[in-house]
């Protein structure tokens, strides 16, 4: 009975050492900024680029290589000829003012439920990248089981509010099947909103099925369950791929992210406003496409924006002018009451060091202070978007939570009872014992080291890399699948298997 006793302590006092070394996570919920926004131009300004972006509109025009857009587009009253398409301000801005302020991106577990639009900022996961910087330190391929990590990752983060649906590209399926797996493995593997596959437009057919699976038919169709990304060709084209999944989701009453592509100087002039003009034209022209499809399906004003190297003509990333274009988006975002969409955490470092650090954060504070509301590939990228690094989308998803309490401003304190401390406490005291203190402490970064020098040289002297890498496996080795009702699970399987039959045979 003695043993017995003594087996249970010693379990007892492990389970508690378990919990405080690996705690669940507490999720953050949406971000409700209250820094920001930072409006750079004025009313004259924003007016500018308003005329610009429609004046491209009216008479460049801009090209919908889809033979279904373009008789959309005719049968609405545009200006059609060829492939171009040309549209009135007025009908311009009479398509988009259908388009949602506000929606709610729901969750599979609705307490995981975000808002997009207004003063709300949530992140979403890295996106496409086909090589990965594994917990081996290696780059190679990016594989299906790294895809499935990365969901874990981001289910067990306490800042990623979306999961994704395309983390890095698998190059161990085949491209017909990827997308059955990355959609079932999103719903699986995570109860946080997920993303479509915009791979085709039977990949996007499938994404909605498994989403109506697994939510039901009627709620899809009057509720927001997924988010696609979409990208323009810049300059000034809509490709059939695309187009064929845009009208998949916005038949579904589904968001798209309308995403130009932009490579500042080299797609689009290196002028911030002569950049921003094209590329308004550009994702407004999707949206009021889509407002042709199904009117009043919410959409989202995307971005992608990176600089160019004069140098070497490589992708450049962390550079002052697409911060700035990324203030003039938010800003003219507002003007037309439509969400908008960004790029961040990014870097062409091929490590998590210091160049990737300062290239990140100088990618995500102007994406914030714009008032960015949907901010996607928000941890892990290196190597110019080309590979996701696991140390990196450690250190990343910690930085979040940082931002997340930056931008969510002051807390409403007791200034009385803190000068109550301060007389208290008098000259040449501290205040390291007072209540306020021990119930408000400062957040920390878990990963980042303020110990001494010998205390660091003693644990190792570790990097930012393995003290990442070291995180990544022990978020993995304590992930939790969240449950999923047996039906909803076995049909999902059902439906994979037999779609992977028919696309085999």
């Amino acid at each position: 009975m003695a043993d017995a006793r003594k087996r249970s302590a010693r379990s007892g006092r492990a389970a508690r050492m378990q919990a405080r070394t690996n705690p669940p996570p507490v999720y953050l919920p949406t971000l409700h900024r209250k820094v920001g926004p930072i409006n750079l131009l004025g009313p004259d300004g924003v007016e500018t680029i308003h005329n610009a972006a429609m004046t491209i509109l009216e008479e460049t025009g801009i090209a919908f290589r889809d033979p279904v857009a373009l008789a959309d587009w005719k049968r609405a009253g545009a200006d059609v000829d060829g492939e171009r398409v040309r549209m009135s301000r007025e009908m311009l801005m009479e398509l988009i003012s259908s388009v949602p302020s506000t929606y709610c991106m729901n969750a599979r577990n609705p307490e995981r439920s975000i808002d997009i639009g207004g003063n709300n900022s949530i992140f979403a996961n890295a996106y496409g990248a086909p090589f990965v910087y594994g917990l081996d330190r290696q780059r190679r391929p990016s594989q299906l089981q790294d895809a499935h990590n990365f969901f874990k990752m981001a289910h067990m983060s306490q800042a990623m509010h979306v999961p994704g649906i395309l983390p890095v590209e698998p190059q161990d399926v085949p491209v017909p099947e990827r997308h059955l797996d990355l959609v079932h493995a999103a719903l699986s593997l995570t109860d946080k909103p997920i993303m479509g596959s915009v791979l085709s437009e039977r990949a996007a057919r499938d994404t909605v099925k498994m989403a109506q699976i697994v939510f039901g038919e009627a709620f899809v169709d009057q509720n927001v369950v997924l988010t696609a990304l979409l990208n323009c060709n810049t300059p000034l084209v809509w490709d059939e791929t695309m187009l064929e999944s845009l009208r998949v989701y916005a038949a579904a009453n589904q968001p798209c992210l309308l995403s130009p592509f932009v490579l500042a100087g080299a797609s689009t002039p290196a002028s911030p406003l002569g950049g921003v003009s094209l590329l308004i034209a550009e994702s407004l022209a999707g949206m009021a496409y889509s407002q042709i499809i199904r009117k009043g399906c919410p959409m989202v004003m995307g971005v992608a924006i990176m600089g160019v190297s004069m140098k070497t003509g490589a992708p450049m990333m962390g550079s002052p002018e697409p911060g700035l274009m990324n203030l003039l988006v938010g800003q003219m975002a507002r003007h037309y009451g439509v969400p908008w969409r960004s790029c961040t955490m990014w870097t062409g470092s091929k490590s998590p060091d210091l160049q990737a650090g300062f290239d990140s954060a100088n990618t995500m504070w102007p994406v914030l202070l714009g008032g960015c509301n949907f901010i996607v590939h928000s941890a892990g990228f290196l190597e110019g978007a080309l590979g996701v690094s696991y140390a990196k989308w450690v250190h990343d998803a910690y930085q979040l939570e940082v931002y997340h309490r930056f931008f969510s401003g002051l807390k409403e304190e007791n200034l009385d009872a803190l000068l109550g401390d301060i007389s208290s406490i008098g000259p040449g005291g501290h205040f390291l014992g007072t209540d306020h203190t021990r119930e408000n402490p400062l957040q920390m970064n878990p990963l980042q080291n303020n110990d001494s020098f010998e205390q660091w040289l003693d644990e190792g002297a570790n990097n930012a890399e393995a003290v990442g890498l070291r995180e990544a496996q022990r978020i993995l080795d304590h992930y939790v699948k969240p449950p999923m009702p047996d039906d909803q699970a076995g049909a999902l399987a059902e439906f994979v298997a037999k779609k992977r039959l028919a696309y085999k045979g």
